[in-house]
């Protein structure tokens, strides 16, 4: 019986060490290298006979403290919330100290599979959402900055992808040179743009040979249009609503950052979210919020399934899921700061909120979320010292690197 199930805390690590092995042999055909690399970090974050460790000594009485490495993976939900964390300080020394609103772009469901099984595409709503944003703003001879961030899961661990934006509320007069404020959000002109911009892109895809469409999403779209023909699908999803959430204005950088960093780096699915794991009965239960009843409700899936809803949300190697656009790319930014510098500190007080991101060490993080400095002996009332790193070397060998004598 389901009521059975213990309500103990539970970790994606533990669910990954005890079923991955069984899924990969299943489906090793279907998964790309980087899930597996990534799955393997998760596995070992944290074992120090596997990641190595740093070993800490007290100098008069002799304590020893082992640190453990960590995988530092976006996947992992330890090493994801570190650079999460640390993404919100370098942000603040990245945005200007004015008034931003947070904008969401969506798709239609019925082609974002395809986004799923072409994943070179989602480099696409980056760039359509950029461009639909500084297009609509240098016809009113704006130049704004523009920040988006991608997302490709939904509260129930679907394959949701939908940018969340940044945009600021003012930036560069193109006719004058000086900063202009700028609070209007066009939502309709903005959603025509996007949806242009990105079906214009998917066509040129298709028309070069590079799309992948696969009999299943050509099912769905017979069920839905009566066609798979692309072009025929494409003028259907043109008619259909796409959907734009505009967002609070957010009035300063603290208060832009500190919003947007809940959506930044953040995992897929918090651990908190997992109340049940019990692998005989081959089920995983998480809560998540209904958007439409405004409630938690709980989903229930089998190992592989959960598996697998959270594997496919891993990017590639390499690939930024934040970029930055008009006066916040970098090919722009710091001619920008030089022209603006002056008007924003009129204005707001500061150009940035940080002029030196203040990233916290594992010694600073552990103080901060414990309130006990874990490399100070009590006993002796002085810090430890650093005198060993061990690792493994790219050939797997292990290395022990002495720090002092």
């Amino acid at each position: 019986m389901i009521e059975t199930i213990r309500a103990s805390k539970y970790t994606i690590k533990q669910i990954l060490e005890e079923n991955w092995d069984d899924f990969y042999n299943k489906h090793k055909q279907l998964i790309r290298p980087v899930v597996v690399e990534n799955v393997k970090k998760v596995i070992a974050c944290s074992d120090k006979d596997i990641l190595g460790y740093n070993v800490y000594v007290c100098l008069d009485c002799g304590k020893k403290h082992f640190v453990p490495h960590t995988c530092k993976s976006r996947f992992c939900n330890k090493c994801g919330k570190v650079k999460n964390d640390d993404w919100v300080e370098k942000a603040q020394t990245r945005l200007f100290n004015i008034p931003h609103k947070h904008l969401v772009f969506t798709i239609p469901w019925e082609i974002r599979l395809l986004f799923l099984e072409n994943r070179y595409l989602l480099s696409m709503l980056h760039q359509s959402c950029g461009q639909a944003i500084t297009d609509w703003a240098n016809s009113v001879y704006l130049l704004p900055g523009v920040v988006t961030v991608l997302h490709t899961f939904g509260a129930k661990l679907n394959f949701n992808c939908h940018i969340h934006a940044l945009y600021s509320l003012g930036g560069v007069g193109l006719k004058t040179g000086n900063f202009k404020e700028a609070s209007f959000v066009p939502a309709e002109s903005l959603k025509a743009r996007f949806k242009t911009i990105l079906l214009h892109k998917l066509r040129r895809e298709f028309v070069t040979g590079k799309l992948y469409i696969s009999p299943s999403l050509k099912n769905i779209w017979r069920q839905k249009f009566g066609t798979d023909v692309f072009y025929n699908v494409q003028n259907k999803i043109w008619d259909k609503s796409w959907y734009l959430w505009i967002g609070e204005r957010l009035d300063s950088a603290t208060h832009t950052v500190a919003y947007v960093g809940r959506y930044a780096k953040r995992p897929c699915l918090s651990e908190a979210k997992i109340i049940a794991y019990e692998k005989e009965l081959n089920l995983v239960r998480f809560s998540y919020r209904d958007k439409l009843t405004k409630e938690d409700v709980s989903l229930d899936l089998t190992i592989f399934e959960f598996i697998g809803a959270l594997v496919r949300h891993i990017p590639e190697k390499g690939f930024n899921m934040i970029r930055y656009y008009g006066m916040y790319a970098n090919v722009l930014k710091w001619r920008i700061l030089k022209i603006l510098a002056d008007r924003l500190i009129y204005l707001y007080g500061q150009v940035y909120l940080l002029f030196e991101p203040k990233i916290m060490s594992w010694r600073e993080r552990v103080k901060k979320a414990t309130t006990i400095d874990p490399l100070y002996c009590k006993h002796c009332e002085r810090d430890m010292t650093l005198i060993e790193i061990a690792y493994r070397t790219r050939d797997g060998t292990w290395k022990s690197v002495p720090i002092i004598d």
